[in-house]
């Protein structure tokens, strides 16, 4: 695999393996305090080495024309997450020229470090439809699920929709991130940034990065 990767190279470029990676895709648009709990969480609780943040580059089922710019998102995230230790941008689907879905992408993965253990990080709004998503069956024999609850999904409807998961697929190992949520809403935060508010939820790299680009129509704080 010939893709180029930025961010911490450092860690990037160890033998990794027997190492335990997670891997949080989205569109990041803005990244939040929320996506940042959640790592936090799943690093601590299944003792993650790493937790890479990669934002989607060419995303299934989204307007791209309505979204920020992929360099954008991927250099706000990267400047977002500088201060947290073990924490990585990768690039690979801002770079891919093909649709980012994730059975790719983690496929891609395994091929570059078959003995590492990975880990797909995603909130219960996802874990929802899971078995609506392209070859999910894939996502699951290369890496372990870990889900963040939500306000309309906690840990026991996450379970319950686990157990169905794996009924469809099976291996399928899916764990709950305990004692986080990720209910904060990136909609939300855009029309608050639009309106000229400073959203509390924004760590205080990406609110310099959105100011210092004018992303979201945003005008200052008040």
């Amino acid at each position: 695999m010939t893709e180029r990767w930025k961010g911490r190279p450092s860690f990037m470029a160890q033998n990794l393996s027997g190492k335990k990676i997670g891997i949080f895709g989205g569109s990041f648009d803005p990244i939040h305090q929320g996506h940042l709990a959640i790592a936090e969480r799943a690093m601590a609780e299944y003792a993650l080495d790493a937790v890479w943040f990669m934002p989607s580059g060419h995303a299934p089922h989204k307007n791209e024309g309505a979204m920020t710019p992929a360099a954008q998102r991927a250099e706000m995230t990267e400047r977002a997450i500088a201060p947290y230790p073990g924490f990585c941008l990768s690039r690979l689907e801002v770079e891919a020229e093909e649709t980012s879905y994730t059975y790719r992408t983690l496929s891609k993965l395994k091929e570059q470090y078959p003995d590492t253990a990975f880990y797909f990080i995603m909130g219960a709004d996802s874990l929802d439809y899971f078995e609506q998503w392209v070859h999910p069956e894939v996502i699951c024999e290369k890496a372990t699920l870990l889900v963040a609850a939500r306000d309309e999904m906690d840990e026991k409807k996450i379970e319950q929709k686990s157990a169905y998961i794996r009924t469809l697929l099976c291996p399928a190992c899916i764990e709950p991130i305990h004692g986080g949520c990720m209910d904060v809403s990136s909609t939300r935060l855009r029309r608050e940034l639009a309106e000229g508010v400073h959203p509390q939820m924004l760590p205080d790299a990406a609110w310099d990065y959105i100011r210092e680009h004018g992303l979201y129509g945003c005008g200052g704080t008040k």
